[in-house]
C-alpha cells in the first residue's frame, strides 16, 4: 500500500492499533479513534503552559495581550464546552459552514504559531473559528478549526497559512484531508443537518469503530484492508479521507 502523507500514516496507524484490541465496546472504540494523535499531558507540558488548566498566556489571550486585542476588535468570543469560539461580529448564530480547516501545530509551537494564525484569519475576513479550551484542548490534534463557505476560500486561507507557518512542527489530525502534505493543515466536511453525527471526525470514527469490530478476528493486514473497503463503501476515500456526495445518506434522519 502506497502511503503519501503524515495524516494518512496517522490514520492507518490508528486503525491498526484499534484492530489489535483497544476495546470491544463501540462507543469506547470510536472515542479512542477520535482522540488518536493527542499529545500526552506531562510535567513538561504543565511547566510550559502554566500552573493551571487554562493556558491563556500560551495563546497570547491574557487581558491586554496583543492577540486578544486583535481578536476582540473583529470577533465576538464565546466559551463553550471544550472550546473558545470566535465569530466575526454580525455573523448569524446558526451559520452553517460548507467545509472546515484543521490547523494542527504541535503544542510546543503554539506560542509562536497562534498569533500568526490569527493574523491570517483576520486578513482573510474569516467568519468563524474555534480553539481548544484548556491544556487538554490544546493537546488534541484538532485544536484549531476554521469554517468556510466553500473549498476555494478554504484553500486560499490554507495557502496563506502555509507561507506564514513555514517550518512550524505539525501534529496532524487523523481522518481528515491533508491540504499541505505535512499534516499541519487539513480539511473536513461536516454531516448535513439531520445526521446522527454532528462533526466529520465523529462520523468517520463511528464508521471505523463499527468496521473494526466486525473484522477484528481476522489477520491484521486483512482486517485493515477490510476496514478500508468498508470506508469506501460508506463513501469515504481512505487515501485522502474525503467524502463522496452520498457519504452521509445512511446516517441521515431527514
Amino acid at each position: 500500500m502506497r502511503v503519501s502523507g503524515r495524516i494518512e500514516r496517522l490514520s492507518l496507524a490508528a486503525i491498526r492499533m484499534a484492530a489489535s484490541g483497544v476495546s470491544e465496546d463501540l462507543a469506547t472504540l470510536a472515542r479512542w479513534l477520535y482522540q488518536f494523535g493527542t499529545v500526552p499531558r506531562s510535567p513538561a507540558i504543565d511547566r510550559d503552559f502554566g500552573p493551571d488548566d487554562d493556558p491563556m498566556a500560551v495563546l497570547g489571550m491574557t487581558v491586554g495581550g496583543r492577540t486578544r486585542r486583535r481578536l476582540e476588535a473583529v470577533f465576538d468570543a464565546r466559551s463553550l464546552s471544550g472550546w473558545y469560539s470566535f465569530a466575526r461580529t454580525g455573523t448569524p448564530t446558526q451559520y452553517a459552514a460548507a467545509c472546515k480547516l484543521y490547523v494542527s501545530p504541535r503544542p510546543d509551537a503554539l506560542a509562536a504559531a497562534f498569533p500568526r494564525i490569527v493574523d491570517v484569519f483576520i486578513r482573510a475576513e474569516l467568519r468563524s473559528f474555534k480553539v481548544g479550551r484548556g491544556i487538554e484542548g490544546l493537546l488534541r490534534p484538532d485544536k484549531i478549526v476554521a469554517y468556510f463557505d466553500d473549498r476555494a476560500e478554504l484553500e486560499s486561507v490554507a495557502r496563506s497559512l502555509e507561507r506564514t507557518l513555514r517550518g512550524c512542527p505539525p501534529q496532524g489530525t487523523p481522518f481528515t484531508n491533508d491540504v499541505g502534505g505535512n499534516g499541519l493543515l487539513s480539511a473536513g466536511v461536516d454531516p448535513p443537518i439531520g445526521s446522527e453525527a454532528h462533526s466529520w471526525r465523529a462520523w468517520v470514527t463511528r464508521q471505523l469503530a463499527a468496521s473494526v469490530s466486525t473484522h477484528r478476528a481476522i489477520a491484521s493486514d486483512d482486517c485493515l484492508a477490510a476496514v478500508l473497503t468498508d470506508m469506501r463503501t460508506a463513501g469515504v476515500d481512505p487515501h485522502n479521507w474525503k467524502p463522496s456526495a452520498g457519504a452521509f445518506v445512511a446516517t441521515s434522519t431527514s
